[in-house]
């Protein structure tokens, strides 16, 4: 062999030996962020979607309970009891609320559920005449939380006129069953929710975790989790929650009644603790407290630690602003608004951060409609 032709072939084999360890180091990175990913989805599934919704289907069928008592036996102190269970049954709501795909899409939940302002001029119409389907169009409105918030707190200044509402009322049997009706219609949804995900009856967890799902692409798991958790932040935490009560997203004029829980009186703590469930999935946080891979794992996986950085703390500033809000919320916004507008901009820091920056990052792309002002 001469000189010329033994350096050519100590240049292929050379060359041959640098490609496949590229080849081997590429495939070990990506099964690296495959295996995150894994990770991720198999902690958000099973210690924070699964069980919000089991925590909100028990908050419910307690509800229930205290509802029947309550029909059974309409007094004020059984009205009492009833009024402070539909509160954790608000609360539970803020966690299960994020994961708006899957069988929550199918099933139409938030719209069903907690469509708010509540329509009192559609939810007295059903009462006086008895004739009314809970779950349709015309009645998201008057159905849900905020109808039973509404039928709990806002029909008499005190609990003794609620309770004559109940009692002592022409229409006294039509309310209480229009109550029944949608204390029922909250349990029959949370136990739909709750089976569409358990591995015992619809088995969506398994859809969820799937291999054929663990990619980025529109369609797959993290897609899907990824798009429902900032359109659920953009449109019904800091919009609705906060920026249309304050008039920032209703054209400059504030609309107090339009808080969450108007007639109840603790709007901005559902808003506390709906961005506290927005953190606990970013990071990974289980419902019980236990830490776990969440989002900000995948971000520091793709050597984006500084924006993960940026996130928790813009995420603990907009905290931080709402926890400096009172409750009613509604009398905050109509005696001192300014901070509300405040604590708005916060929350639109995080926005910037998740939609643009951290999406981009994942390699997910935004497959909602965006809204004008993002």
């Amino acid at each position: 062999m001469n000189k010329r032709t033994l350096i050519l072939t100590l240049s292929f084999f050379t060359l041959t030996l640098i490609f496949l360890e590229s080849c081997t180091d590429s495939g070990t990175e990506a099964d690296t962020e495959f295996v995150d990913r894994q990770e991720q989805l198999a902690n958000v599934g099973n210690n924070i979607i699964i069980p919000s919704y089991r925590a909100l289907q028990e908050a419910s069928a307690s509800l229930d309970v205290a509802a029947t008592a309550f029909a059974d036996d309409p007094n004020e102190s059984n009205l009492t009891a009833l009024q402070n269970q539909l509160k954790p049954v608000r609360l539970a709501w803020q966690d299960a609320n994020l994961f708006q795909f899957g069988p929550a899409e199918s099933l139409v939940l938030r719209s069903a559920l907690n469509t708010f302002p509540a329509n009192t001029d559609q939810i007295n119409s059903n009462i006086e005449s008895g004739d009314y389907t809970l779950g349709t169009a015309e009645n998201q409105a008057s159905t849900g939380f905020p109808a039973v918030g509404f039928l709990l707190h806002g029909v008499g200044d005190t609990n003794q006129e609620i309770l004559s509402a109940y009692t002592d009322n022409s229409n006294a049997a039509n309310r209480m069953q229009y109550l029944q009706d949608n204390v029922d219609f909250i349990l029959n949804n949370a136990n739909a929710i709750l089976n569409a995900w358990t591995s015992d009856d619809g088995n969506f967890i398994a859809t969820f975790l799937s291999e054929q799902n663990s990619g980025t692409d529109v369609g797959s798991s993290l897609g899907m989790l990824v798009n429902a958790y900032i359109l659920h932040y953009e449109r019904f935490l800091r919009d609705v929650k906060i920026g249309i009560p304050s008039g920032v997203r209703s054209a400059g004029v504030p609309r107090a009644s339009a808080t969450e829980a108007f007639y109840a009186g603790y709007s901005n703590e559902l808003a506390i603790a709906n961005l506290q469930a927005v953190e606990r999935v970013f990071l990974g946080t289980g419902l019980n407290g236990t830490g776990g891979t969440g989002l900000e794992e995948n971000l520091i996986a793709l050597d984006a630690t500084s924006l993960s950085d940026e996130i928790t703390a813009q995420q603990n500033e907009a905290l931080t602003a709402l926890q400096g809000l009172d409750d009613p919320l509604s009398s905050q916004i109509e005696n001192n608004n300014e901070p509300v507008t405040a604590a708005f901009q916060e929350m639109q820091d995080v926005l910037v951060l998740i939609k643009a920056d951290m999406a981009s990052a994942l390699g997910v792309s935004i497959t909602f409609q965006d809204n004008d002002g993002d």
